[in-house]
Protein backbone atom coordinates (compact mmCIF):
# COMPACT_ATOMS: atom_id res chain seq x y z
CA UNK A 1 0.00 0.00 0.00
CA UNK A 2 2.80 2.65 0.90
CA UNK A 3 4.40 1.92 -2.11
CA UNK A 4 1.24 2.52 -4.33
CA UNK A 5 1.12 5.83 -2.56
CA UNK A 6 4.26 7.06 -3.58
CA UNK A 7 3.35 5.74 -7.17
CA UNK A 8 0.03 7.71 -7.11
CA UNK A 9 2.18 11.31 -5.44
CA UNK A 10 4.70 10.61 -8.12
CA UNK A 11 2.21 10.88 -11.19
CA UNK A 12 0.41 13.46 -9.47
CA UNK A 13 3.89 15.48 -8.99
CA UNK A 14 4.67 14.54 -12.72
CA UNK A 15 1.21 15.72 -13.87
CA UNK A 16 1.49 19.08 -11.92
CA UNK A 17 5.27 19.93 -13.75
CA UNK A 18 3.21 19.22 -16.93
CA UNK A 19 -0.02 21.41 -16.43
CA UNK A 20 2.08 24.54 -16.90
CA UNK A 21 4.00 23.63 -20.03
CA UNK A 22 0.76 22.33 -21.57
CA UNK A 23 -0.89 25.36 -20.86
CA UNK A 24 2.22 27.49 -22.06
CA UNK A 25 2.36 25.39 -25.32
CA UNK A 26 -2.14 25.99 -25.78
CA UNK A 27 -2.02 29.56 -24.78
CA UNK A 28 -0.20 30.54 -28.61
CA UNK A 29 -0.90 27.09 -30.34
CA UNK A 30 -3.80 27.56 -32.63
CA UNK A 31 -5.30 30.85 -31.61
CA UNK A 32 -5.84 33.65 -34.10
CA UNK A 33 -3.74 36.98 -32.48
CA UNK A 34 -4.56 40.16 -33.35
CA UNK A 35 -2.48 43.32 -33.07
CA UNK A 36 -1.38 46.52 -33.71
CA UNK A 37 2.33 48.07 -35.07
CA UNK A 38 3.70 50.79 -35.66
CA UNK A 39 8.38 51.45 -36.85
CA UNK A 40 9.36 52.64 -39.67
CA UNK A 41 9.88 51.97 -43.35
CA UNK A 42 12.83 52.88 -45.22
CA UNK A 43 13.33 53.04 -49.70
CA UNK A 44 15.27 54.85 -52.37
CA UNK A 45 14.49 57.73 -54.22
CA UNK A 46 16.23 59.00 -56.80
CA UNK A 47 17.43 62.85 -57.67
CA UNK A 48 19.48 64.64 -60.38
CA UNK A 49 22.03 64.10 -58.43
CA UNK A 50 22.31 60.95 -56.37
CA UNK A 51 20.33 58.05 -54.80
CA UNK A 52 19.13 58.88 -51.27
CA UNK A 53 17.28 56.44 -48.72
CA UNK A 54 14.25 57.43 -47.37
CA UNK A 55 12.82 56.80 -43.49
CA UNK A 56 9.39 57.04 -43.14
CA UNK A 57 7.09 56.35 -39.93
CA UNK A 58 4.33 53.88 -40.88
CA UNK A 59 1.42 52.39 -38.53
CA UNK A 60 -0.89 49.48 -38.88
CA UNK A 61 -2.66 46.42 -38.13
CA UNK A 62 -1.69 42.83 -37.87
CA UNK A 63 -3.16 39.03 -37.37
CA UNK A 64 -1.20 36.31 -37.03
CA UNK A 65 -3.03 32.48 -37.21
CA UNK A 66 -0.75 29.73 -34.93
CA UNK A 67 -1.12 26.29 -35.75
CA UNK A 68 1.78 23.89 -34.22
CA UNK A 69 4.75 25.59 -34.85
CA UNK A 70 4.04 27.82 -37.74
CA UNK A 71 1.56 30.54 -38.52
CA UNK A 72 -0.23 32.63 -41.10
CA UNK A 73 0.12 36.38 -41.04
CA UNK A 74 -1.37 39.25 -42.42
CA UNK A 75 -0.50 42.75 -42.17
CA UNK A 76 -1.19 45.99 -43.31
CA UNK A 77 0.47 49.36 -42.64
CA UNK A 78 0.69 53.17 -44.32
CA UNK A 79 3.41 55.82 -43.87
CA UNK A 80 2.57 58.65 -42.55
CA UNK A 81 2.30 62.47 -43.16
CA UNK A 82 5.46 62.04 -45.84
CA UNK A 83 5.64 63.67 -48.92
CA UNK A 84 8.27 62.62 -51.35
CA UNK A 85 9.44 62.53 -54.86
CA UNK A 86 11.55 60.43 -57.25
CA UNK A 87 12.81 60.68 -61.10
CA UNK A 88 11.53 57.97 -63.38
CA UNK A 89 11.96 57.51 -67.25
CA UNK A 90 8.77 56.95 -69.31
CA UNK A 91 8.88 56.05 -72.84
CA UNK A 92 8.28 59.10 -75.43
CA UNK A 93 10.25 61.69 -73.40
CA UNK A 94 14.08 61.98 -73.62
CA UNK A 95 14.45 63.10 -69.69
CA UNK A 96 13.37 61.23 -66.53
CA UNK A 97 10.46 62.70 -65.01
CA UNK A 98 9.35 63.88 -61.42
CA UNK A 99 7.15 61.56 -59.38
CA UNK A 100 5.96 62.97 -56.31
CA UNK A 101 3.76 60.76 -54.13
CA UNK A 102 2.54 60.87 -50.25
CA UNK A 103 2.47 57.78 -48.64
CA UNK A 104 2.63 54.42 -49.22
CA UNK A 105 0.37 51.42 -48.53
CA UNK A 106 1.65 47.55 -47.57
CA UNK A 107 0.01 44.54 -47.11
CA UNK A 108 1.95 41.59 -45.97
CA UNK A 109 0.97 37.99 -46.77
CA UNK A 110 3.53 35.51 -44.91
CA UNK A 111 4.16 32.25 -43.31
CA UNK A 112 6.28 32.18 -40.29
CA UNK A 113 7.58 29.15 -37.96
CA UNK A 114 8.04 29.75 -34.52
CA UNK A 115 10.44 26.73 -33.33
CA UNK A 116 10.66 27.44 -29.62
CA UNK A 117 7.88 27.05 -26.61
CA UNK A 118 9.41 29.60 -24.06
CA UNK A 119 8.27 32.95 -23.27
CA UNK A 120 10.68 34.63 -25.88
CA UNK A 121 10.03 33.33 -29.23
CA UNK A 122 11.77 33.80 -32.51
CA UNK A 123 10.40 33.47 -35.95
CA UNK A 124 11.30 33.46 -39.25
CA UNK A 125 9.28 33.08 -42.48
CA UNK A 126 8.90 34.48 -45.94
CA UNK A 127 5.78 35.33 -48.44
CA UNK A 128 4.95 38.59 -50.11
CA UNK A 129 4.47 42.11 -49.75
CA UNK A 130 2.01 44.38 -52.18
CA UNK A 131 3.08 47.67 -51.98
CA UNK A 132 1.63 50.58 -53.42
CA UNK A 133 1.91 54.49 -54.34
CA UNK A 134 -2.05 55.55 -54.85
CA UNK A 135 -1.41 59.83 -54.77
CA UNK A 136 1.79 59.11 -57.78
CA UNK A 137 1.41 62.14 -59.97
CA UNK A 138 3.66 62.99 -62.47
CA UNK A 139 5.22 66.94 -62.89
CA UNK A 140 4.82 67.09 -66.95
CA UNK A 141 7.47 69.37 -68.87
CA UNK A 142 5.87 72.42 -70.96
CA UNK A 143 5.25 71.40 -74.55
CA UNK A 144 4.48 67.65 -73.66
CA UNK A 145 1.70 66.86 -76.18
CA UNK A 146 -1.80 65.53 -74.85
CA UNK A 147 -0.97 62.13 -76.08
CA UNK A 148 1.81 61.47 -74.62
CA UNK A 149 0.54 62.55 -71.32
CA UNK A 150 -1.82 60.23 -71.47
CA UNK A 151 0.54 57.54 -72.09
CA UNK A 152 2.69 58.15 -68.79
CA UNK A 153 -0.68 58.08 -66.60
CA UNK A 154 -1.12 54.82 -67.86
CA UNK A 155 2.54 53.68 -67.38
CA UNK A 156 2.05 55.17 -64.26
CA UNK A 157 -0.36 53.72 -62.79
CA UNK A 158 0.96 50.30 -63.54
CA UNK A 159 4.20 51.36 -62.20
CA UNK A 160 2.64 52.98 -58.80
CA UNK A 161 2.14 49.20 -57.62
CA UNK A 162 3.52 46.07 -57.15
CA UNK A 163 4.18 42.27 -55.43
CA UNK A 164 7.23 41.03 -54.12
CA UNK A 165 8.97 38.64 -52.29
CA UNK A 166 9.00 39.54 -48.44
CA UNK A 167 11.51 38.13 -46.04
CA UNK A 168 10.61 38.67 -42.55
CA UNK A 169 12.47 37.89 -39.34
CA UNK A 170 11.49 38.80 -35.95
CA UNK A 171 10.75 37.71 -32.15
CA UNK A 172 7.79 37.71 -29.32
CA UNK A 173 7.62 38.29 -25.75
CA UNK A 174 4.67 36.19 -24.26
CA UNK A 175 2.65 37.37 -21.11
CA UNK A 176 0.16 34.36 -21.47
CA UNK A 177 -1.87 35.41 -24.36
CA UNK A 178 -0.39 38.98 -24.65
CA UNK A 179 2.77 39.17 -26.73
CA UNK A 180 5.07 42.43 -27.66
CA UNK A 181 6.86 41.79 -30.49
CA UNK A 182 9.39 43.50 -32.92
CA UNK A 183 10.47 42.39 -36.44
CA UNK A 184 12.06 43.39 -39.71
CA UNK A 185 10.40 42.87 -43.20
CA UNK A 186 12.50 42.81 -46.38
CA UNK A 187 11.48 43.15 -49.76
CA UNK A 188 13.51 43.57 -53.16
CA UNK A 189 11.03 45.58 -55.55
CA UNK A 190 11.49 44.99 -58.94
CA UNK A 191 13.06 46.85 -61.60
CA UNK A 192 9.62 48.51 -62.95
CA UNK A 193 8.62 49.83 -59.65
CA UNK A 194 8.91 53.43 -59.32
CA UNK A 195 10.94 52.66 -56.22
CA UNK A 196 12.67 49.62 -57.67
CA UNK A 197 15.84 48.90 -54.97
CA UNK A 198 13.97 47.48 -52.19
CA UNK A 199 12.13 48.44 -49.18
CA UNK A 200 12.79 47.44 -45.53
CA UNK A 201 10.70 47.55 -42.58
CA UNK A 202 11.40 47.99 -38.92
CA UNK A 203 8.05 47.29 -36.67
CA UNK A 204 7.27 47.29 -33.13
CA UNK A 205 3.51 45.99 -31.19
CA UNK A 206 1.34 44.31 -29.73
CA UNK A 207 -0.69 41.32 -30.36
CA UNK A 208 -3.11 39.54 -28.22
CA UNK A 209 -5.20 35.89 -28.76
CA UNK A 210 -9.05 36.80 -28.92
CA UNK A 211 -9.85 33.91 -30.38
CA UNK A 212 -8.75 30.42 -31.06
CA UNK A 213 -8.15 29.73 -34.90
CA UNK A 214 -10.23 25.99 -34.51
CA UNK A 215 -12.74 24.25 -32.36
CA UNK A 216 -11.27 21.97 -29.89
CA UNK A 217 -12.33 18.44 -30.13
CA UNK A 218 -14.72 17.22 -27.54
CA UNK A 219 -13.60 13.99 -27.38
CA UNK A 220 -10.10 14.82 -26.34
CA UNK A 221 -11.62 17.08 -23.52
CA UNK A 222 -10.89 16.37 -19.74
Amino acid sequence: MRRLRRMLALVALTAAAATPVRAQVQEWQNQWFWGVKGGVTTYSINSSTATSVVASPAAGAEWLITRGRTALYAGYSLTLGVLDSTLATFSGVSAPLTVGFSGMRRIQIAVLVLPLDGVLQPYVGGGFVIETLPSAGVSFPLGLSASVQSAINQDLQSRSSGGFFLTMIGAQFRMRKLAVFGHAQISPQGRDFLLSSGSTSFEFGVRYALTGAREDDVTTRR
